[in-house]
């Protein structure tokens, strides 16, 4: 089961100023990507990983697409 940013968060008992300061961010900053407002930076997710003690893994969506070629030939 993955993990939001903010479960990981709380379940390590750490408040999100704390948080904000690791990674560098204003505590709004952080508010907003915790959120889902604005998006992680890779790096940003790495150090998530470490702090809150969760593979960094979890953090990630993937969502991959297959490219395909329409009737023109065009890729789509």
């Amino acid at each position: 089961m993955k993990l939001t940013v903010k479960a990981a968060r709380v379940n390590c008992g750490k408040k999100s100023k704390d948080v904000a300061d690791s990674l560098g961010l204003s505590v709004t900053g952080y508010s907003k990507k915790e959120n889902g407002h604005a998006r992680f930076y890779v790096d940003e997710i790495v150090k998530l990983g470490q702090l809150l003690d969760v593979p960094f893994e979890n953090f990630f969506e993937v969502e991959c697409h297959k490219k395909t070629q329409n009737n023109k030939g065009g890729v789509m």
